[in-house]
């Protein structure tokens, strides 16, 4: 690391010191006030390995007045000034917190996040805490209330004796942040693959096309361009297709263009797809805390409803793990369970029976259960057995006012398969 502070280029932000190959991936360490830029020396070699190190100086330009934090906002102006679109982001301490926020104010600019020793949450960051946090986030011996913040981030306790993590242990701390900023997430392959065409993401929903004639662009106008082009990439090899198609869908959200061509490339020429990296990309989606729509749409409107790939779909989301659905199952399997079960009105009984059958030995699935046999009735593919549809229900607890629960219990005892069969049935039903 650079042995003297260097002031940023207007001389406005903190100054900062720095480390590691010119032309490598940005990473910025973010440190808590009373520490300086120095406070990185333990792990500061092993991360400027192939890494351009930017670590700012909480005490401003000048190096002088640590009573505070670097804010969000110092940090935001650090990168414009040093021109940085997009980096990776280390904190420890309130330099962590920092870090979050950066995270939430600006998304697009920070691919991985590394929250090292993250304080309990004081009021006042309270009330500026982030919802959704949309990096791949890494928290190392973080306070057990601050989990919240960051619901889908990857935990690690390392043992530091009260002393912060990297100075205590900084071998095996340089070790885990080494190897969690080489992995690079879908979104990530899928701006670089938009970069290539000269399109970069300025703010929420906004983007901007730097090919003459320049202009902005939404995030539509991006799906329109770009979005359906991407099985056509030669440079891409089949796997990275899947990756950046997924990616695309992390970024713009649902459309069509975006998920359908992964479905249609399946069936097509070039199919089937690496189904390790398909699946796997699903029910990572389907696992996490904040709602995929994305995701889900494309699994009932593209994978669902075709009856070419609705079984081999639904057992690689759900049916091939349902003997892990038990009493105690874990939350990420039960939030992919229930956004399975709610989205497979369309699969054929035969094939998602058994499935349901074992999801409703979790408590925490019952509705999703009911709901799905509700939704097998509404819908014309889902071929519902009013047999064992009853005998379902019979085995949930559900509250006796549940909304549809008494119609559908009655036109599965009069023996509707489904609504489109005797479309008046549901009408008297209600009206019983």
């Amino acid at each position: 690391m650079a042995d003297h502070l260097t002031p940023t280029p207007d001389g406005s932000g903190p100054a900062y010191r720095t480390a590691g190959p010119d032309d490598a991936v940005p990473v910025v360490l973010l440190a808590e006030p009373q520490d300086t830029a120095d406070a990185w020396a333990p792990v500061r070699d092993a991360l400027a390995r192939g890494r351009r190190i930017h670590a700012p100086d909480p005490g401003g330009p000048t190096g002088g007045d640590r009573s505070s934090p670097l804010t969000c906002d110092d940090v935001l102006g650090l990168l414009d000034a040093l021109g940085l679109d997009r980096v990776d982001l280390v904190g420890h301490s309130t330099g962590a917190l920092t870090a979050l926020l950066v995270a939430r104010a600006a998304p697009h600019r920070v691919v991985r996040l590394v929250l090292a020793d993250l304080p309990p949450a004081l009021p006042r960051e309270s009330a500026a805490a982030p919802g959704r946090i949309t990096s791949p986030t890494l928290v190392v011996n973080g306070a057990a209330d601050q989990a919240g913040l960051v619901p889908d981030a990857r935990t690690l306790t390392v043992p530091a004796d009260g002393r912060p993590v990297h100075e205590a242990a900084p071998a095996q701390f340089a070790a885990a942040v080494e190897a969690f900023l080489d992995e690079v997430p879908d979104s990530e392959l899928a701006r670089r693959w938009l970069a290539a065409s000269a399109i970069t993401q300025t703010g929420e929903s906004q983007w901007w096309d730097a090919d003459p004639p320049a202009r902005p662009l939404t995030a539509d106008d991006v799906i329109d361009h770009m979005g359906w082009l991407v099985f056509d990439d030669e440079d891409l090899d089949l796997a990275g297709r899947v990756r950046v198609a997924l990616g695309l869908m992390d970024l713009l959200g649902s459309h069509p263009l975006l998920a359908g061509q992964i479905h249609m490339a399946h069936l097509g020429p070039q199919g089937p797809l690496p189904l390790d990296v398909l699946w796997d990309g699903y029910r990572r989606r389907l696992e996490a805390v904040h709602d995929h729509r994305a995701c889900t749409d494309s699994l009932w409107l593209d994978w669902f409803e075709d009856p070419r790939t609705a079984a081999t779909a639904f057992a690689a989301v759900l049916g091939d793990d349902r003997h892990l659905l038990l009493p105690g199952a874990g939350e990420p399997l039960v939030r992919r369970a229930r956004r399975v079960l709610e989205h497979s009105g369309p699969v054929g009984w035969d094939l998602k029976a058994e499935t349901y059958r074992a999801a409703a030995r979790v408590p925490a699935l019952h509705h999703a259960v009911f709901r799905a046999v509700l939704r097998s009735y509404h819908d014309l593919y889902g071929g519902l057995d009013p047999v064992g549809g009853l005998a379902l229900l019979d085995g949930l607890n559900l509250p006796p006012d549940t909304e549809h629960l008494a119609p559908l219990r009655r036109v599965l005892a009069d023996g509707h398969r489904h609504h489109y069969a005797s479309p008046q049935a549901w009408g008297a039903a209600l009206d019983r």
